[in-house]
């Protein structure tokens, strides 16, 4: 149950997060080349893909385009450190955020009633759970690389 509880909820953000990729990953930008730190400083596809001319520049697109770049940023941003369960609960913190900041513009600029409902149990659920992940960090500080 809780599982096709995340899945309905998440289902939205990783299908935009497909389709956002899919030029970038078609043009061989699929990821930061070989070699290079985990999940540092890979320009962003979406930058590019706002500046196109079959980019749909109205104002709920772009504000899209926008969350979705600014939650990559974020994610990509964050250092690997070693430590699966920060690590998870650092990335979920920055993935959370993304979906929440999609949602706001659902309420913004979305005209279904359902999906506005939706869209606010998103920022509902997502605001407590990014509220779990940052009292789990605090609650296990990092530890001390071992040697």
């Amino acid at each position: 149950m809780a599982s096709t509880r995340l899945l309905r909820l998440s289902a939205p953000l990783l299908l935009g997060m497909a389709l956002a990729a899919t030029p970038a990953l078609a043009q061989g930008q699929g990821g930061p080349p070989a070699g290079s730190p985990p999940m540092q400083g890979h320009p962003g596809m979406m930058q590019q893909d706002m500046k196109r001319p079959n980019m749909p520049q109205d104002p709920a697109s772009r504000a899209y385009m926008d969350s979705m770049r600014k939650m990559n940023h974020a994610m990509m941003g964050r250092r690997m450190t070693g430590d699966a369960d920060r690590d998870f609960a650092s990335m979920m913190i920055a993935h959370h955020q993304g979906a929440i900041d999609m949602a706001r513009v659902e309420l913004q600029h979305g005209k279904d009633p359902d999906l506005k409902a939706m869209a606010q149990k998103v920022i509902d659920d997502q605001s407590r759970e990014i509220k779990e992940l940052q009292d789990w960090l605090s609650r296990h500080p990092p530890q001390a690389a071992q040697r």
